[in-house]
């Protein structure tokens, strides 16, 4: 899974807190059960007095005296352990029991991790993208024109788009890489935001932002000389990458290169990438050079939505 150390640190600590607290709370009881059971509480005495002699009598070599004492133990254990089933009281076990609360499982990441490290990386995507406004269910094909012009006919190149984006689902993270295409307004990234609500939900890693911040990040990373890139490596290592307004960011030798770099790597190690532009193809290769456009039609499926701008036709019908 590519998620963040950030996100898999806050699994860990979660699953360590939850069992402190487990245990806080169950000391808390048993305190308050040595208050108003009071022979609970000599129960205790008396084992943590047999606990001090039985090691006097080992180092002696009583064998009788030890016999007596273990019995002992063994009557008063399960006198303890009467009264605490009564009192509803069970001592905290394994926050997992499949990993011990180690974290890892026969050498892997244990799945308790991954569950708790998915569920936060939902949530960090959900605090900044609007993931619940967006689903493949609420796409309204209505608002595509059902004619043909010279481009083609709006609702069925969205209908076909729109099946795309679902395989692309489907099969993930095998498939190949999406480039959206097309003016402002006709869905490129309410389908993008689709994707990654139902990619994110399968417990995969997303990266998703616009070109300016994703580009930007890295690069002010770059140029602060701390040695730190984990901005520019959660671009190469995320499950997703989703890089929205593609053409917008302010353009550099830098976020050039590193666009480049992204491209490439992302298509060799096979991890698919989602891209969203208002740049015509020609457009593209203009700006990015033909090395990069090279790319995207051998890893790409490469898609133009057409037709008119449906945030104005929205806006329109709440007049």
């Amino acid at each position: 899974m590519g998620y963040s150390k950030e996100i898999y640190d806050k699994a860990f600590k979660l699953i360590a807190d939850s069992k402190k607290e487990a245990e806080r709370k169950f000391s808390a009881s048993l305190e308050e059960l040595r208050g108003i059971d009071t022979e609970f509480y000599k129960i205790e005495l008396k084992l943590a007095a047999l606990g001090s002699e039985i090691i006097g009598v080992a180092m002696s070599g009583d064998s009788k005296r030890l016999e007596e004492i273990q019995a002992e133990c063994d009557k008063l254990n399960a006198q303890k352990a009467e009264k605490l089933r009564l009192a509803g009281l069970k001592k905290p076990g394994f926050y997992c029991e499949k990993c011990k609360d180690s974290g890892y499982f026969e050498g892997s990441l244990c799945s308790c991790v991954k569950d708790v490290a998915k569920r936060f990386a939902y949530e960090e995507l959900s605090k900044s993208l609007p993931l619940n406004d967006c689903s493949f269910d609420n796409f309204d094909l209505n608002y595509y024109p059902d004619s043909d012009d010279k481009n083609g006919n709006p609702r069925k190149r969205a209908t076909a788009i729109l099946s795309l984006c679902k395989q692309f689902v489907d099969s993930f993270p095998c498939g190949r890489s999406l480039l959206f295409i097309g003016g402002a307004g006709l869905g490129k990234t309410h389908l993008s935001l689709s994707i990654v609500r139902e990619i994110s939900a399968k417990g995969y890693g997303v990266v998703y932002g616009s070109a300016q911040n994703l580009f930007g990040a890295a690069e002010k990373e770059h140029f602060s000389f701390s040695g730190d890139s984990s901005a520019e490596d959660s671009l190469l290592q995320c499950d997703l990458l989703v890089i929205d307004d593609l053409g917008t960011e302010f353009y550099s030798s830098f976020a050039a290169s590193l666009f480049y770099n992204i491209i490439n790597s992302r298509m060799l190690s096979g991890k698919p990438t989602v891209i969203n532009t208002n740049l015509s193809f020609d457009e593209l290769e203009k700006r990015y050079s033909p090395r990069i456009t090279s790319r995207f039609i051998g890893a790409y499926d490469m898609k133009n939505f057409i037709g008119l701008d449906i945030r104005q036709k929205k806006a329109l019908q709440n007049k």
